[in-house]
């Protein structure tokens, strides 16, 4: 259960870093969000380098979309 808190602080932590909400709502986020500690920290840390990875394009081999099959399962469904 601490780990789900750490995670939810950790999540709104990012979403306030990244602009997501108005700076102040963002601030007193962040004040809250710093009551929780390091494990938060670093759940925070290591989600915006996920983040700015994925912005940059590190993934995009990786994290292909698999929507083709699924076009060729459904045209196949149809034609049958």
């Amino acid at each position: 259960m601490r780990l789900l808190v750490h995670l939810v602080g950790a999540w709104i932590a990012s979403e306030a870093a990244a602009g997501r909400y108005p700076r102040p709502v963002a601030i007193g986020l962040a004040m809250l969000v710093s009551r929780l500690g390091p494990p938060t920290i670093a759940a925070t840390l290591a989600t915006l380098a996920f983040k700015s990875l994925r912005d940059g394009g590190a993934f995009d081999g990786v994290l292909a979309p698999r929507a083709a099959p699924r076009r060729r399962a459904a045209a196949a469904r149809r034609s049958a």
